[in-house]
Parts: structure tokens; sequence; C-alpha cells
């Protein structure tokens, strides 16, 4: 039996386990969990961590074309070097998750869902023309889960109509049941982990089926950090966690990856988690972010958002004296996601309020080592 297929079987042993003690609810929900009904959906993102380059460009324009020219074959063998290779780019990306992101949605949110509806029948027409293939399934995963946070909106649970509810259900509900499909295909490919993980965050799968989830993904591919990340969102206050297990497991997950690359993926969780709004998880160690920072830096480079980002959250933590040192790499080259403002930028780095601008200070709620 191939490796990735007899994880898969385990982690649906424990998953069937837990559902006869949780009912059959906690595997299949239909309903919104409370946690997605009272809050925001803020789902992790993968801004800071693509890259803005011309190679990045080039191949999304490549892939994007492909699939307009309904070149199927040539996309599942991209697919497959990009599983097989595993190549990343400046500040870590994989190529991998780049390739899902331009080949499954249909566009912007604000996309009409006629094109929505359109992109999922080409999709489709994809797995017919190729059955015995995870990547049209995945992608098309991925796209029903876009489609499903477009039903609900971001707002609070109040501002969504019961018909945006109820899309909302069936289209995860759709995402999880291709992903089933897919999953009898012996892959490896660590994107069906990661879109698996926003099914369990949108029907509220139990602890335990989430961490079954999350094991076996890291057993598969410890260095596809999206796991980790969503995960970390995953354990927040606002969704299924409590205070502190987001970062007890981002510390767990560090030392089982362990290395230079757990310290770069704890890193990479703190700079979505912690920046650039407001501090989600203040027990996060200052010391280990930073180390985290170089560590990224000597394997893969940092991106223009991962370093505004360490002044960002050096400042946050009190090290003036790290911010000042990302401050002096960054010169003008500020960036907006981490900032909101040029004017909020200048007054950072300067330590003085402009205008009605204040610098971003040291957060008084983080952990006791957020200085050192």
């Amino acid at each position: 039996m191939p490796v990735f297929r007899s994880r898969f079987v385990n982690f649906l042993a424990v998953l069937l386990l837990s559902s006869v003690s949780s009912g059959p609810a906690a595997l299949h929900a239909q309903t919104a969990s409370p946690q997605v009904a009272r809050g925001v959906p803020d789902q992790p993102v993968d801004a800071g961590v693509e890259p803005e380059e011309t190679t990045v460009r080039a191949m999304r324009v490549l892939w994007r074309n492909l699939f307009n020219q309904d070149s199927w074959a040539e996309l599942d063998a991209i697919a497959g070097q990009l599983r097989s290779q595993r190549p990343r780019l400046q500040g870590g990306a994989w190529e991998l998750r780049i390739f899902y992101a331009t080949i499954s949605p249909a566009g912007p949110m604000t996309a009409t869902d006629a094109a929505w509806e359109a992109q999922i029948a080409r999709l489709q027409d994809w797995m017919r023309q190729d059955p015995a293939s995870p990547t049209p399934r995945i992608a098309l995963a991925n796209a029903y889960l876009s489609y499903a946070w477009k039903a609900r909106g971001h707002g609070f649970a109040d501002t969504v109509t019961p018909q945006g509810w109820e899309l909302f259900r069936q289209r995860v509900q759709q995402a999880r049941a291709v992903l089933d499909d897919a999953a009898k295909m012996s892959s490896g490919d660590p994107e069906w982990y990661r879109a698996m993980q926003t099914v369990a965050l949108a029907q509220g799968w139990s602890r335990a089926q989430v961490d079954a989830l999350v094991d076996a993904a890291l057993n598969t591919e410890p260095g596809y950090f999206y796991i980790a990340r969503a995960e970390a969102n995953y354990l927040l206050p606002k969704w299924y966690g409590k205070p502190g297990d987001t970062e007890d497991f981002a510390d767990r997950v560090a030392d089982r990856i362990g290395g230079t690359e757990g310290d770069a993926t704890y890193f990479l969780i703190a700079s979505t988690i912690n920046c650039c709004r407001r501090t989600q998880a203040p027990a996060m160690s200052w010391g280990r972010v930073r180390q985290g920072f170089f560590a990224l830096q000597q394997l893969y480079g940092v991106n223009n958002y991962q370093l505004n980002a360490f002044a960002f959250l050096a400042l946050r933590a009190g090290d003036a004296q790290s911010a000042q040192l990302a401050f002096s790499q960054i010169g003008d080259d500020w960036n907006g996601m981490v900032w909101r403002s040029k004017a909020r930028f200048d007054a950072s780095r300067t330590g003085k309020a402009i205008s009605d601008i204040q610098p971003v200070q040291p957060d008084q709620s983080a952990a006791p080592d957020a200085a050192n």
C-alpha cells in the first residue's frame, strides 16, 4: 500500500472512531458551527508568502492560459512535477500552492455567480476527462470552498441571510465530497489536507478529528507550512481553541519539524496570526519569532511583506533594535498590508506621531520574554 494511502486510511480510522463518540453531526456537520456563526471568517491568507516576482507572474499566466485552452494533460503533468520536486520560492512559498491558487478560482471573490459556476463546470469537465487524477478534484474543492465563503460573506453572523447560510453549507459539503473522492488516489498532495482543513473549520469538526487530520498532513509533508498556519488559526479562541492553544501548537509543530525549517514555520505562523491588525496569540515567544525570521532568510530569503512584518512584530515586542535593523533594509519600500498607510509607516520607523497617526507601540499583552 503506498505511504500516502496508508496514512490516509489511518486518518480515516481515527476520524470514524471520534465520530462514534461525538455523533454523526461531528463527521458530517450540515449546520454552521457556533464559532462560524458568531464571528467573522478570517481565513488564513497567503498574503506575505507569495513573492511578487516576474517569474511568478509568468508562471501564473502560463498556467491560466493552459487552463483556458483545456490543456488538462499538461496541467496534470505540471502538478505532478510540483508535487515530486517540491520547488519553493523567495519567502518560502510553494509553487504547488501558487499553482492551485491560479487554476482554482474564477477570479476575485467579487466575480459573479455565473463566473463561478462556469469555473466549476470547467473543473468538472477536467475531472471527467482525467478520472484518475487528484489534481482537478483538489482544484474543484478549493473552488467550492471559495464559492461557499462568497455566499456567506465576511460580515458577522447577523448579516448573513438564511439563503447565504444554506448555500455556504451546500458548497462546503460539495467540497468535502470531492476531497473524499480525491483521497482514493495516492498522490501525496499536501494541498488535499489544506483544503480539508477549511472544510473542518467550516463544518465545525471536533478537535480530535482536526488533530488527526493535521497529524496525517505533517507526516506526509511537514514542510507545507500552510497546514501549520491553518491549524494555528483553528486553535484561536475566536474559533475552536482557548487562550494559549495556538501558542502551544506553534511550539510543538516547530519542534516536530525541527531545525531551521521548524524555526521558519514558527515565524510564518506569527506573521499571519499576529500581524498586522491585532495580536491574536500574545504568548508566542518573540525570541523564537526573531530566530524564525532569520531561519527563513537563510533558507529561502524573505520577501517585502515578511521584512515589513518583522519590523512590525519587533515594535510590538518592544525590540527597537531589531525593528530598526529591518527598517534599514526596507528603506522606503513599505508594505501597505502591514502598515496601512505611509504615514503610519513613517511614524513607526521614527517613533514619532505624525499628525494624528501613532507609531506601532509595544503590546502590553505580549509574553514575558517578548523583548528577549
